[in-house]
């Protein structure tokens, strides 16, 4: 790898930091969100992940998030 691709890898590392330590905090919630079992909160999990998947224009959101297309995943 030459020195100019370094630099623009160090680049984008350091530009996506923020971002991928955000979607690691979220995963981790949800990781610990399902690891909780309790019947009213799994129907409201079960429910909220349902609405995610079929509202269209909060799973483009969430979707251009993880991939880093935008900086905040709902209502920018």
């Amino acid at each position: 790898m030459n020195r100019f691709s370094r630099v623009l890898l160090k680049r984008y590392e350091a530009e996506r930091k923020p971002a991928n330590i955000a979607m690691m905090a979220v995963l981790d919630g949800i990781q610990k969100m399902y690891a909780v079992n309790f019947g009213p909160l799994n129907a409201f999990r079960a429910a909220a992940f349902h609405g995610a998947h079929y509202i269209s224009p909060i799973k483009k959101r969430i979707i251009s998030y993880a991939s880093g297309e935008q900086s905040l995943p709902l209502f920018s």
